[in-house]
């Protein structure tokens, strides 16, 4: 099978790695010669390690990997202020739920654990599980990768546009595989499906499948009728950032095996560790502030937490869709990336959604017993339950909040849960209730595992929502 991927960059070197790691697939992929490069330090979750031992790449085997894309460990996630100024909450990576779950996780969902011998849902986790006691025990480097039994199961940090070019140096070293460095001039559309692609130097290539990794502008989607749908940005506020690469000045604040994330007015600051400098942004919502005004809020924020004088930063500003295409895969092109989706950047969700495109896509493209209208259904239908919930999830952050202090907040706040995040909400509240990963299964859908029971009860938990709903009623005015 021929298998032609438009556009590079993460997306379209992470489908030419894993198809050219098959021996059935002759990939061929074009790419711009100037590709605009965007990464500014990319969170990762440890699905990614899944999908790296799937392309067969041996330097994924040690750290030599992470020397290659500026890379480091990352253990969890920390949301400063999205509850309320001056609190904190972690969600961690579970090294592993069956033995971690027996002391904690089933006892805290049944209500029978004693979370008051706790100070806060930090004090929680740090006592409780693996990667947030390391976390807390000082920076650990990334050479130290395979030296912990529980660090070659984390997630990682890494610069997105060399994680992009290493997956290309090293599949380029295979014969099946050719990269064609040129620019789509047309696409040829017959019989609602892609025929050839014609470039800009006259070349014509056509193939089986069509990859679309084109980003936003969804190249090849858009020539077969793919439409994008941005519904969920009706309750997803974000749309902008400004993002920089800065040097490391605080080293003891900076340097952490952890995804910083802080709220503000309109959104929210990552803050991104690499081994050589620090990758950090401002999302906000230009319903809610002004490019301006996020502009100097980030300067501040940046100026106090860690010491930048405002008068050195400068910020690119990067827009983005959030929505879908819910036939991400139409006819005979696949769309994977942000040609298929973005929701925000929160909880790092977009290298592990477009990971699992590629493998849900290069296995049902394998079943040759399943017809192609079943395996473009069996698809979609996959993609969009997943993102589905990742969205459902990621609400949550802003929902429970209590802060008030600006429009954003206050808008956001007032969204009503979903039946899908009532449901949940119940689930965990009713010691009666099994509220476990085949729950979260029958509710979200059998194929959702990004967020299980332990996500779930980390976040509930980090706005002071127990298992006995007697003081959340009250503070929610439920009541």
């Amino acid at each position: 099978m021929k298998v032609v991927i438009v556009g590079g960059g993460t997306a379209g070197w992470s489908a030419a790695a894993h198809f050219s790691n098959r021996e059935n697939y002759e990939v061929v992929i074009v790419e711009p010669a100037d590709i605009p490069a965007i990464g500014v330090g990319e969170s990762t979750i440890p699905s990614i390690n899944k999908f790296n031992r799937s392309v067969g790449i041996e330097e994924f085997n040690s750290p030599k990997w992470l020397e290659e894309v500026n890379g480091t460990l990352k253990f969890s996630i920390e949301f400063a202020d999205f509850f309320k100024k001056g609190h904190k909450w972690i969600h961690p990576f579970v090294y592993n739920l069956r033995y971690e779950d027996t002391n904690t996780t089933t006892r805290v969902c049944k209500g029978e654990y004693p979370l008051e011998q706790h100070t806060s849902q930090q004090d929680f986790v740090e006592s409780n599980y693996i990667f947030p006691r390391l976390r807390a025990e000082g920076f650990i480097p990334y050479n130290e990768q395979f030296n912990r039994d529980v660090t070659r199961v984390c997630g990682y940090h890494i610069d997105a546009v060399k994680y992009g070019s290493f997956l290309k140096k090293k599949s380029l070293e295979r014969s099946n595989i050719t990269l064609v460095t040129d620019e789509v001039d047309e696409v040829v559309v017959r019989q609602r499906k892609v025929e050839e692609l014609k470039l800009k130097s006259g070349r014509v290539i056509s193939g089986d499948i069509y990859i679309d990794c084109t980003g936003f502008k969804g190249l090849l989607a858009n020539a077969v009728g793919s439409e994008w749908d941005s519904s969920f940005s009706d309750r997803l506020f974000v749309n902008r950032a400004l993002t920089a690469k800065l040097p490391i000045v605080d080293s003891k604040k900076q340097l952490r095996n952890t995804t910083y994330c802080h709220a503000l007015k309109a959104g929210w600051v990552w803050n991104i560790p690499l081994q050589t400098e620090v990758g950090t942004g401002y999302v906000f919502s230009d319903r809610h502030t002004t490019s301006k005004e996020a502009e100097e809020e980030f300067k501040e924020h940046l100026h106090v937490e860690y010491g930048y004088d405002p008068c050195t930063l400068k910020f690119r500003e990067i827009p983005f869709k959030v929505g879908h295409r819910p036939e991400s895969w139409k006819e005979n092109v696949v769309c994977i990336g942000l040609s298929a989706s973005f929701l925000e950047p929160l909880e790092s969700t977009a290298i592990s959604t477009l990971h699992y495109q590629i493998t849900t896509a290069a296995e049902l493209l394998g079943a040759t017993y399943i017809k192609e209208e079943r395996k473009r259904k069996r698809f979609n239908f996959l993609n969009n339950m997943t993102l589905k919930a990742i969205a459902s999830y990621v609400e949550l952050h802003y929902l429970f909040s209590d802060r008030r202090d600006s429009t954003f907040w206050k808008e956001v706040t007032k969204l009503p849960l979903t039946k899908t995040q009532q449901t949940l909400l119940d689930a965990y509240q009713d010691p009666q209730t099994a509220f476990n990963l085949n729950m979260i299964k029958d509710i979200e859908g059998e194929q959702h595992t990004i967020f299980d029971h332990a996500s779930y009860m980390f976040l509930f938990l980090g706005y002071d929502i127990p298992p006995n709903p007697v003081d959340f009623l009250d503070r929610m005015n439920i009541r």
